[in-house]
């Protein structure tokens, strides 16, 4: 055989070997609910093709010996990159509804893949807007001229956290209401890498539901590793093309430190006076509505 024929039939293999791995089926979605619950927590990331950082909250402790039910909350980065696999793995779910708390400008940039028909309600809460959109201007202008002087990452992201406290409250008693109005049917929230807005929620939402504190910011921090991931291709031609100062700068703001929820915390106990007060004259929360979430979204541990 020549080495012309040689090659034509190994690239002839190769093409006929991608369009064979085109062809097989992604296996279905591993959810945790439907595992044995020595199994569960190991599961609690959703490993979805396109879609980063979607996790379940289930399976969290409570003070009174209760546990969050597995398969009604949900936290998630955003849907744009979803494959058609993720939008039917979606469906599994048998979510009530979906929150988006990205700002319109995001939306219009990475706008969302659903399913078509929609199964569940999409309810857009857009938190940090403006703060956003100004945020995002300032660190591209200072990422294409390389002056970063005066630029504090940490900063930024402990004045997001206060502000989701204090200037957001509406917004958050929203998705508060929301969660409740699902009745306990499963509802998935998100921002775009499903940390920080995304982050603050699962917080709040678990503390009123009584997770003490140890387990809600281990939920937190939980987001920092596939944040990062998600944009590590990023990250890297950011270090290449732009240096280091740059890719260290975003790579701040893409993950998630301990004292930005420690902060948004304080903020909520410094301008409410307790967490009680946030949620009942804030997030407009009777004793009766936690009392229903409760019943909604937990379980007796065992």
């Amino acid at each position: 055989m020549s080495r012309k024929a040689w090659l034509q039939g190994l690239f002839a293999a190769s093409v006929l070997a991608v369009a064979v791995v085109q062809f097989i089926p992604s296996p279905p979605l591993v959810l945790p609910a439907e595992l044995p619950p020595s199994a569960r927590d190991a599961a609690r990331m959703l490993d979805f093709e396109g879609i980063h950082n979607f996790r379940d909250l289930g399976g969290y402790t409570t003070s009174d010996g209760r546990s969050v039910q597995w398969g009604k909350l949900y936290r998630s980065g955003h849907l744009a990159s979803a494959s058609s696999h993720d939008l039917q793995q979606l469906q599994r779910l048998q979510l009530s509804t979906l929150i988006d708390f990205r700002s319109a400008a995001e939306r219009a940039e990475e706008p969302s893949r659903l399913p078509d028909p929609l199964p569940f309600s999409v309810v857009n809460i857009p938190t940090l807007d403006e703060g956003n959109r100004a945020m995002v201007g300032e660190l591209r202008q200072r990422v294409e001229t390389g002056d970063f002087d005066g630029f504090d990452p940490d900063a930024f992201m402990l004045e997001a956290n206060r502000q989701f406290a204090t200037r957001f409250t509406t917004e958050y008693r929203d998705f508060m209401h929301q969660v409740l109005e699902a009745d306990g049917r499963p509802v998935v929230w998100h921002c775009t890498a499903g940390k920080d807005r995304t982050g603050f929620a699962a917080a709040i939402l678990l503390r009123v539901l009584g997770v003490p504190e140890d387990q809600i910011m281990a939920d937190y921090l939980a987001s920092r590793e596939p944040a990062l991931a998600a944009r590590r291709s990023e990250l890297l031609l950011l270090r290449l093309f732009k240096g280091a100062e740059a890719a260290d700068t975003v790579g701040v703001m893409l993950g998630v430190e301990e004292r930005w929820l420690a902060t948004a915390f304080a903020a909520i106990d410094s301008h409410w006076e307790s967490f009680d007060r946030y949620v009942s004259e804030g997030l407009q929360l009777s004793v009766e509505d936690i009392e229903r979430l409760r019943q909604n979204l937990l379980v007796n541990a065992g």
